[in-house]
Parts: structure tokens; sequence; C-alpha cells
């Protein structure tokens, strides 16, 4: 059985007030408590691999967090949603990421959410790993699972909130069916919301 974790960044300093900047601001002190209790969930947990989001608050949510894995890089289709606007990303490349883990091989950067979503997902199934943990964002995460789940999301809004920091689980059983076996956990963080 594969097992894929998806957690969303804690909160920003863009969601918390405190900065203008939505493409790339760094975690509020709301967020890295939030990130700090992921610690909690996660330390129980073995991973094989860990992908995470080259982004600040998203890198800085894998950093408070520390899940343990054999092989932690950056990812850049796991980057937000582009939100349907063309080159959304451009105005902040090159993104300087810490090198804390091996750096990002994709450049997915100005790739429309779709297509990264897609490559995503089937390097996913495509990977030997069994255990799988992803630090990214709501609109990406939303999209991936439109993509994991084969559901056609045109002319439909179909959304499926993530607040800061929840955990959700997909899985692919031994008869190659998809999983959502949780989705938007928030337990370790219910009294911070």
């Amino acid at each position: 059985m594969k097992r894929i974790w998806l957690v969303r960044h804690g909160q920003s300093r863009s969601q918390s007030g405190e900065d203008p900047d939505v493409l790339n601001p760094a975690l509020s002190e709301r967020g890295r408590e939030q990130a700090r209790r992921l610690a909690g969930p996660l330390c129980s947990l073995s991973f094989n691999t860990i992908l995470v989001s080259p982004l600040k608050r998203t890198w800085q949510t894998y950093e408070y967090a520390q899940p343990a894995a054999g092989h932690v890089e950056f990812d850049s289709r796991l980057i937000e949603s582009d939100w349907g606007i063309n080159r959304y990303y451009e105005s902040i490349l090159p993104v300087a990421a810490p090198g804390m883990v091996c750096a990002d091989r994709h450049d997915a950067w100005l790739v429309d959410v779709a297509k990264r979503s897609q490559s995503l997902v089937e390097s996913l199934l495509r990977a030997p790993e069994e255990k799988i943990l992803l630090f990214g964002h709501w609109g990406i995460f939303n999209n991936l699972l439109h993509t994991f789940t084969g559901m056609d999301i045109c002319g439909v809004s179909v959304l499926a909130p993530m607040d800061n920091t929840a955990i959700s689980l997909l899985e692919i059983d031994d008869q190659h069916r998809r999983v959502i076996r949780y989705w938007n956990d928030r337990a370790h963080v219910i009294d911070l919301i």
C-alpha cells in the first residue's frame, strides 16, 4: 500500500495581515506555532521521501515540524496555484531556497497548476516509495486531489478546503484503488484556529 500525506503550510504573514507579499511571505508567529505542533502527529510516522514546496511559508513549516525521511527535496510542482494567471510567479524568480534539503529539479514555477498536478500525481504513482509526505499549499492540493481521484472539474466548482497545517492522507491500496483516507485533519491545532 502506498500512503501520501499532504500538509498545508502554517499561517503566513500575508494571511495575518502583517505583510502584503502574497507570493512568498514568511510564517506569522501563529504559523510558526502551528508548524511546531505538526511534530506531534508526524513524529510517530516514518517517511521514505518528503517533498517540499520551495515557497518560504512552506519550507519554514517543514523546518519547524522536523519530520524525518530518507530523502527530502524541494519540488516546485508543489508551489501554490497560479490562480489562472499566466507567469504568476515570474516576479519572484529566481527563488533562493535554503540548502537544508536537495534542490528542486523540476523548474515548474511557470507551469500551469493543472499540468504540475498531473506531473506530480504521475510521479507519485510510479515512485517505489510507500510513505511519502508533501508540504505544500491549499490550491495545489485541491488540484492534486482532483487529479488523484480523476474528478473532472471543467465547468464545475469543487473545493476541498484545507486549513493551515491540516494533514490529509491519500492511499493506493493493494488493488490499485485510490483512497481518500482523511482530509483536513487539524486536531493538533484546533485551539489555534
